[in-house]
């Protein structure tokens, strides 16, 4: 399956391992190795925000090898955090 990179701004990013969802792909950042250009991770934020609270800025690094699937819509991962 290919996909066009406008097309993978809007996969949202889903944790199996507790359920969390990070956001979309679009709102994250890449890590890339400078050596070869491998993707080594996805950096999402971890906090939630809800109605009345403000999100919480923190990031977390989703390692590339816990990428388990890209669907049609979202990026399945399962990281143990």
């Amino acid at each position: 399956m290919s996909k066009k990179l406008s097309e993978l701004v809007n996969l949202e990013i889903i944790n199996v391992f507790n359920g969390d969802k990070y956001g979309y792909l679009g709102d994250s950042e890449i890590v890339f190795d400078r050596t070869n250009g491998n993707i080594i991770g996805i950096q999402v934020n971890k906090g939630k925000g809800s109605l009345f609270a403000f999100k919480d800025n923190t990031m977390i690094e989703l390692p590339w090898e816990d990428m388990m699937k890209v669907c049609e819509k979202t990026i399945i991962f399962d990281h143990k955090i």
